[in-house]
């Protein structure tokens, strides 16, 4: 053997920026093994040898599973090649789509935080709002599973459909308890978004002018908030629509202290 012509396992490592871990492992399972051993184990591997090595590794770096590039190496052929790098190509498409959405998703989430910084949550305020998408579902106000177990069906059937579709969770009280001072009668749950879902059965809330208050602390205080809209109302003569809506703008996703929650509470202003 002309040492010249081959490397050690340490040797061919370095020069492909690979653990000599990996090779052990590739030589245990089959995948790409030495040239050549010498009487006391020693692995060397042939110059030759670098180019199927460099072929492994980038479909590994494709994601190709191992057996999967085994197999490619025993029947490897010029339609072979284009077969798999047609599915590589697709699959990396996709996992495009996936990051740059999961990236506005992100965008998203800092927006809000930042928003939420920069609001004085003491004020009971007029704001003008677009068009509100939501999927909605009634559940059991006296089981708390119940309402885990539909929260769950929605996000589910969004995350199917939308994955990474930015939403809020929200719950809806309706005028005649209001205005009866009963603020905690739960029986629905609701995921509120500012694009269209691809769902069939999805909702709209409409554009317009919108009566928005937000309570800070645990929501079984919320009845605090209400009362001031209103008293809000009453003050001003504002006429509502039926429907109060309730999502978080704070919640344990960034705050650990329920004293420091803030839900906010929206009802629009019939003209």
């Amino acid at each position: 053997m002309e040492r010249k012509d081959y490397l050690t396992t340490g040797e061919l490592a370095q020069l492909m920026g690979i653990t000599k871990h990996t090779l052990f492992h590739y030589d245990d399972i089959g995948l790409f093994q030495p040239e050549y051993i010498n009487e006391n184990g020693y692995r060397f591997y042939s110059i030759d040898q670098i180019e199927i090595l460099n072929t492994i590794l980038v479909l590994r770096d494709l994601d190709m599973p191992l057996k999967e590039i085994q197999t490619y190496l025993s029947q490897r052929s010029p339609e072979l090649f284009q077969q798999i790098f047609l599915e590589r190509e697709s699959q990396i498409t996709q996992q495009i789509k996936k990051l740059q959405t999961m990236k506005k998703w992100m965008q998203q989430q800092r927006k809000k935080i930042k928003i939420a910084e920069q609001t004085d949550f003491s004020t009971i305020e007029i704001n003008t709002y677009p068009q509100y998408y939501y999927l909605y579902k009634e559940a059991d106000p006296s089981s708390t599973q119940s309402f885990s177990k539909k929260l769950n069906e929605l996000i589910t059937l969004l995350q199917k459909n939308n994955p990474y579709l930015d939403y809020d969770i929200a719950y809806f009280q309706y005028g005649k308890n209001v205005e009866h001072g009963i603020y905690d009668a739960y029986d629905n749950v609701a995921l509120l978004m500012h694009q269209k879902p691809s769902i069939k059965n999805c909702q709209i809330l409409p554009p317009g002018k919108y009566l928005t208050a937000y309570h800070i602390g645990h929501w079984s205080t919320i009845g605090e908030t209400y009362e001031r809209i209103r008293n809000y109302k009453k003050k001003h003569n504002l006429r509502t629509s039926d429907l109060y809506i309730e999502y978080d703008v704070v919640n344990s996703f960034i705050e650990k202290n329920t004293d420091d929650f803030v839900t906010q509470i929206e009802v629009e202003i019939i003209q």
